[in-house]
């Protein structure tokens, strides 16, 4: 069995845990960028965000975005929080990244 090198902060167990908590198909790693050029960057562990968790981002999205996007972030992120609440730009990074994983399908819309 070939042994996988796992990104810094990031176990096994980890990433088992996660999988077991949240799905198989729904723990992604994110490449947030440490520097304005995007040559160098922190991979974090973050699960695509539940139903539950867009009920609550939408609750404050038009009315307090801060907390909206504090929200998404603190339920989806699952390594490395301490590090990315601290930093604006790994915030915002680890925000749009996990906008990214939002399942969106496009319905067609058919006369009948």
């Amino acid at each position: 069995m070939e042994k996988i090198e796992l990104p810094a902060g990031i176990t096994a167990e980890m990433i088992m845990n996660a999988k077991n908590k949240y799905g198989e198909n729904n723990v992604k790693y994110l490449d947030l960028p440490l520097n304005d050029e995007s040559t160098d960057f922190k991979t974090v562990l973050a699960a695509v965000p539940t139903r539950n968790v867009m009920g609550q981002y939408r609750r404050y999205a038009d009315t307090d975005p801060k907390k909206a996007d504090e929200i998404l972030v603190k339920n989806c992120l699952l390594s490395h929080k301490d590090e990315v609440l601290a930093d604006d730009g790994l915030f915002y990074g680890a925000l749009t990244g996990i906008g990214e994983l939002i399942p969106i399908r496009k319905a067609i819309v058919k006369n009948c």
